[in-house]
């Protein structure tokens, strides 16, 4: 993945949102609002990961924006995240894990464009969602000592579904929750310990925690 790619998708997600006024907005019944999310993922191919790193559960954070539709409850929104997480290459032999003391680094930086519903009606304050959409998952292992073609560097296509609710703190600040449930088959399971375990999908599930700021 090329250097400055995540910073790229995070313009991009708020440029999407941003590309109305606040008057425009409010006259064609828009509303229009960026977050900020922190959560854990837990990926689906438990074993490889924690082969390899000694963890399926990092850590993440990330951002975005989001339109609501002048249409009933629907929404759009475009956002990204990062998951970072340092370990050793390993080889597996016989259901063991045998580590090579080879430093590597790995890198997910999923990018999602996201359909969905909000329940707008039901308070004034909290409003729950649902949705689904595209996610585009950019996968990255590096080592010190690797070689051009020992390290990788790819994006794998995939999709979501998720829900959540997002309770108003003010008029223009929120606090909200999201569980998002993602598939990318065939992210990994080419070679490797994921080969050897047999786990093909980079997806997973994930919980969020999100702080949004806008209509």
């Amino acid at each position: 993945m090329r250097r400055g790619t995540f910073g790229s998708m995070l313009c991009l997600a708020l440029a999407l949102v941003a590309g109305a006024t606040p008057a425009a907005a409010q006259s064609s019944g828009l509303t229009i609002g960026g977050y900020g999310i922190v959560g854990r993922f837990t990926f689906a191919a438990v074993e490889s990961f924690d082969a390899i790193t000694g963890s399926h559960q990092p850590t993440f954070v990330g951002g975005g924006g989001t339109v609501g539709l002048p249409w009933g409850g629907l929404f759009i929104d475009v956002g990204a995240w990062r998951v970072k997480a340092d370990g050793e290459r390993a080889f597996v032999s016989g259901g063991d894990v045998y580590s090579l003391g080879i430093p590597v680094a790995i890198t997910v930086t999923p990018f999602e464009v996201t359909g969905g519903w909000q329940f707008r009606n039901l308070s004034r304050r909290f409003m729950p969602y649902v949705g689904a959409g595209y996610s585009s998952f950019a996968y990255t292992e590096r080592s010190d000592f690797a070689t051009a073609s020992e390290d990788v560097a790819e994006r794998f296509a995939g999709y979501h579904v998720l829900g959540g609710a997002e309770f108003r703190l003010m008029r223009w600040l929120g606090v909200g929750g999201e569980f998002a449930w993602t598939r990318i088959p065939n992210g990994l399971g080419d070679g490797g310990v994921s080969a050897a375990f047999d786990e093909t999908d980079l997806g997973g599930t994930s919980l969020r925690l999100k702080i949004t700021v806008g209509q």
